[in-house]
């Protein structure tokens, strides 16, 4: 089977490495490509564009995956007749390891078919969202990776700044730690001075941001949520 993976974005770039090492023939297209040879060839057609993107493409695309396979990667979105599988996971800039691709749960909406299916030998986990559980699905996921990973580069640009140049090596043990935390306990890994009710380093915490406006305001977000009835 021929693979033909529009987009050639981190998500694209590691779904062809996966596919190609299960043994199938991929394609990558670039934007502007002339692509309906390709498609015209290929067994199974993925989109890994841009959210907007998604329901334009498929109007375009539509009459010409009669009868193939398709999908497309988004988390959030939902497009009817072209079936959802979204990794759950942040992809790196160059390809991921095809072995640690196969390690990412895939969400994939009710009645689309496993993705083993779709993807002969690939042996992910899975778990169903279903079509009104997308957008809150996806709302998690941004909430706990995307926000935590500006939390972090916005606290390394600040150690950086402040405390030293080597804030990626110095920080990413605690970070590691943090990860490490959850893993033991998903439910309930908070530590620190919030965790403990620690309220005077927490008002020195407050104190010291009292420079840095964004900081200070991604403090007092993460105190009205983990800490609700505190009081200056």
């Amino acid at each position: 089977m021929q693979i033909v993976i529009f987009g050639q974005g981190r998500v694209g770039r590691s779904f062809a490495a996966y596919a190609a090492s299960l043994g199938f023939k991929t394609r990558l297209l670039a934007r502007g490509e002339d692509a309906a040879a390709h498609v015209a060839r290929a067994g199974l057609v993925a989109a890994a564009i841009p959210d907007d993107a998604l329901a334009g493409w498929f109007k375009t695309w539509q009459g010409a995956l009669q009868g193939k396979r398709a999908m497309h990667f988004s988390g959030a979105r939902v497009i009817a007749g072209l079936p959802g599988y979204h990794p759950l996971y942040s992809f790196p800039s160059a390809p991921l390891a095809p072995l640690e691709f196969g390690r990412i749960a895939i969400a994939r909406e009710p009645g689309a078919a496993a993705f083993a299916a779709i993807l002969p030998g690939a042996n992910n986990p899975e778990f169903i969202v279903r079509d009104e559980d997308r957008a809150f699905y996806h709302a998690l996921a941004v909430v706990s990776g995307n926000f935590a990973a500006h939390l972090w580069n916005e606290t390394a640009t600040a150690f950086a700044a402040r405390l030293g140049p080597d804030a990626g090596a110095i920080m990413s043990a605690y970070f590691g730690s943090v990860v490490a935390r959850f893993g033991e306990a998903p439910l309930s890994s908070l530590t620190g001075p919030v965790a403990r009710r620690d309220a005077a380093t927490v008002r020195a915490n407050l104190e010291a941001l009292a420079g840095e406006p964004r900081l200070l305001a991604l403090y007092r977000a993460f105190l009205a949520s983990a800490w609700p009835d505190w009081r200056e």
